[in-house]
């Protein structure tokens, strides 16, 4: 078995969960997001519609803090605005798959991505949802991933609720007029899930190496734990190598897995990666 990194087991999880129904939707540039969806296009869902960056109907892209969404619009069918892409997928339920992360996720499955502390003079401003609230929501699945699972993140209820799955069950779901689909949480030790609105998220899979109570011990909420617990599959050796020569080679997702102190030399190293092979294409 070839040796792989723990952002490429996440990012293969994710990729699972890609398929050809409805459209796959890349938000803001979040490498792990991207490289799933990347992956999944050049794999087993070859027909998959891509839309990122405003690029509807995009190709498989190569990840690049310099060049991505340059390259989502050269391959794309067209271009829409915010308004348009709201309104014609997010609104109107054609949205299968995406990918969000966020400061804070609970046992409902509601996000925070607005403040820590209140709302009026908070500890930490954050970015703000942008269309997570109707991501998470009106898509067939709600996918969360998390580099760090630890307990401030995963927490019991949100200190602000940006946006909520709402309904959960398939059959709530559907009478409300919304698409029937689970919350899956991938993190950097385990696979969740929850599909139905009256249970816990349950633990689908543990990564391998890591002990169910350390999952349990890690998580602010309540968990369903299944009397067999199986391990996450891990990278095959074709999607390693998808991922480390096609889709990602300068390490760009890894980016989301390093520490804080240790994140600017990091983006400086890609950033010289990317302008030093754009060089050498310009001189040769």
């Amino acid at each position: 078995m070839t040796d792989y990194e723990i952002h490429e087991l996440m990012t293969c999880r994710v990729a699972g969960e890609v398929d050809e129904q409805g459209v796959t939707v890349m938000g803001s540039f979040t490498p792990l997001a991207y490289a799933s969806y990347m992956l999944a296009k050049l794999t087993h869902a070859k027909g998959a519609y891509l839309v990122g960056f405003d690029a509807v109907g995009m190709a498989p892209i190569q990840l690049s803090f310099t060049g991505a969404e340059a390259s989502a619009y050269k391959g794309a069918a067209c271009r829409w605005g915010m308004l348009t892409e709201i309104n014609s997928i997010h609104l109107a339920g054609h949205g299968g798959v995406e990918a969000v992360s966020s400061a804070q996720f609970d046992g409902d499955g509601a996000i925070n991505l607005s403040a820590i502390g209140p709302f009026a003079t908070p500890k930490v401003r954050l970015p703000g949802g942008a269309g997570a609230a109707e991501v998470i929501k009106m898509y067939r699945k709600m996918i969360a991933y998390f580099g760090n699972h630890n307990p401030r993140t995963l927490v019991e209820k949100v200190g602000f609720v940006t946006g909520t799955r709402w309904k959960v069950g398939a059959e709530a779901r559907r009478e409300a007029g919304l698409q029937p689909g689970p919350i899956i949480v991938v993190t950097n030790l385990a696979v969740l899930v929850k599909d139905e609105d009256d249970k816990p998220f349950r633990i689908e899979s543990v990564h391998p190496g890591v002990k169910v109570s350390t999952v349990v011990e890690n998580t602010g909420f309540e968990l369903e734990v299944p009397e067999n617990v199986p391990f996450t599959a891990v990278p095959t050796t074709e999607q390693l190598e998808l991922l480390r020569t096609r889709i990602d080679p300068f390490g760009t997702v890894k980016f989301d897995f390093v520490s804080g102190k240790d994140r600017l030399s990091y983006l400086k190293g890609i950033l010289d990666a990317e302008w030093n092979r754009a060089s050498a294409a310009v001189t040769s």
